[in-house]
């Protein structure tokens, strides 16, 4: 969907804000959850990266290049990439949770945990009727 181009490119530029902010901000959930939880917090926070950079490529790729490039993985997948990068949003408030977790840090990852979900949701629903969604 090209309506929300934008809107997912910011989701993914956020996701990739807070695998740089893990490193970067002491108190940030993301940075807790890599000291306390060692290889887990770290494989989730390299997830939660790599998951905004196919994201942000789908954008530039499906929506802002000519319709003759095309990145075909992404555009049939984008629901699921939503989908995975809200659960990639809240695990960090679990793992942290523990130990320091302040309203902020609440508001933040739960706020684009839901709306990660709205952008599948608004996908799959532009890709209703369509035998093969591709």
């Amino acid at each position: 969907m090209k309506d929300d181009a934008l809107a997912r490119f910011i989701y993914a530029y956020l996701a990739v804000y807070i695998a740089i902010a893990a490193f970067t901000a002491p108190c940030s959930a993301t940075s807790v959850m890599l000291t306390r939880d060692g290889f887990w917090g770290y494989a989730v926070t390299v997830g939660t990266a790599a998951l905004a950079l196919v994201a942000a490529a789908d954008v530039a790729i499906n929506d802002w290049l000519p319709e003759r490039y095309i990145f075909h993985w992404a555009r049939a997948r984008r629901h699921w990439l939503y989908a995975i990068a809200a659960a990639c949003y809240v695990t960090p408030l679990f793992a942290a949770s523990a130990y320091f977790v302040n309203a902020a840090q609440v508001f933040f990852y739960v706020g684009m945990a839901l709306f990660g979900l709205v952008l599948g949701y608004r996908e799959t629903q532009a890709k209703r009727g369509i035998t093969c969604a591709d």
